[in-house]
């Protein structure tokens, strides 16, 4: 009579625990951290302004599609009144290459973006030519991270922005 044995430490150890170590090994070096934002490597600085659009030299921002440079953080926030009613404040410097000295970001109005680059002689001279749209996400790279946003609120007439 056949009689078949079965060998169980064979299969734990020649089978299933290389599968086992396999599943784990893929799950481990496959997994990437997405939450990585280059805006974090953006340097600092304080942002705390108040601004009343009451006043003559911010009356403009009352309409859509209407912004102003502002001094803070590294270097210089833009307050953005969108065409969906909202108001964003975004920092003025590029995520890709934060430390370079032309990586600022401008509004192209004619475009409804903004862009990295600087003005020279009245003539823009491209960065990195990055583009992004009002929100501060990327809409054209080399970019790939956002720009980073202030927190924003608003009371009135009167727009709070902070980090």
């Amino acid at each position: 009579m056949f009689v078949l044995s079965f060998n169980f430490e064979f299969l734990i150890m020649k089978i299933f625990l290389p599968f086992l170590i396999a599943v784990f090994a893929f799950a481990f070096f496959s997994c990437k951290d997405n939450s990585l934002n280059s805006n974090n490597f953006i340097p600092s600085g304080p942002v705390s302004l108040v601004i009343n659009t009451d006043l003559p030299e911010y009356y403009k921002l009352k309409t859509p599609g209407t912004y102003v440079y502002q001094p803070g953080g590294n270097r210089g926030v833009i307050v953005i009144h969108d065409f969906s009613d909202n108001y964003v404040a975004i920092e003025r410097t590029c995520s890709l290459e934060p430390d370079k000295a032309c990586s600022k970001i401008y509004v192209d109005s004619m475009a409804l973006t903004l862009r990295c680059g600087t003005f020279n002689l009245n003539k823009w001279e491209p960065c990195c030519d990055s583009r992004f749209m009002y929100s501060g996400q990327v809409s054209q790279g080399p970019a790939q991270y956002p720009l980073r946003n202030y927190n924003t609120t608003v009371n009135g007439a009167v727009i709070t922005v902070r980090n």
